[in-house]
């Protein structure tokens, strides 16, 4: 099920103020390496920001994004140079070694709960993968408890 938050677009518009790209670590490891991959899968890509990125940088492959919320997926298109497919793996597109880098940034990975999904979602993306390709996610380390200072990193105020 996705959550409300992301199914809206007025909300999934602020999702990039709470979490801007320079507060986040792990585009700046992500970057170089969709840079350097002709094409390039983001699963589970949000408002986007990855590949919109890697496009205003310059990279000339094929950018393609799947989200399952499409809120998120409102923003993205704001680049409509970039495929943007509403969806989840299980219900993603018969890719057949598409291509060269998949990712799933942030918390993505942590959404695949059962075995049941982790095998559907691993099986999809190695059929997504050229025989040279790499699948490259994170997932959330509970020692580091982030959550301790979430009221203070994620307090403000909105007016519309």
């Amino acid at each position: 099920m996705v959550d409300k938050l992301f199914s809206d677009s007025r909300l999934a518009a602020l999702y990039d103020l709470y979490c801007p790209w320079d507060a986040r670590g792990d585009f700046t490891f992500y970057l170089p390496l969709v840079m350097s991959a002709r094409s390039v899968l983001d699963v589970g890509c949000g408002t986007g920001a990855l590949l919109r990125r890697a496009r205003e940088d310059g990279h000339a492959g094929r950018l393609c994004g799947l989200d399952p919320a499409l809120g998120m997926l409102e923003v993205a298109r704001t680049r409509p140079d970039i495929e943007w497919i509403l969806g989840d793996l299980a219900a993603a597109p018969d890719w057949d070694r598409d291509f060269d880098l998949a990712v799933m940034t942030g918390h993505a990975f942590q959404q695949l709960l059962s075995d049941d999904e982790l095998r559907l979602a691993l099986t999809a993306i190695a059929a997504a993968l050229t025989d040279e390709g790499s699948f490259v996610f994170e997932t959330r380390n509970p020692l580091v408890r982030e959550w301790e200072d979430w009221h203070v990193r994620y307090s403000g105020e909105v007016v519309d």
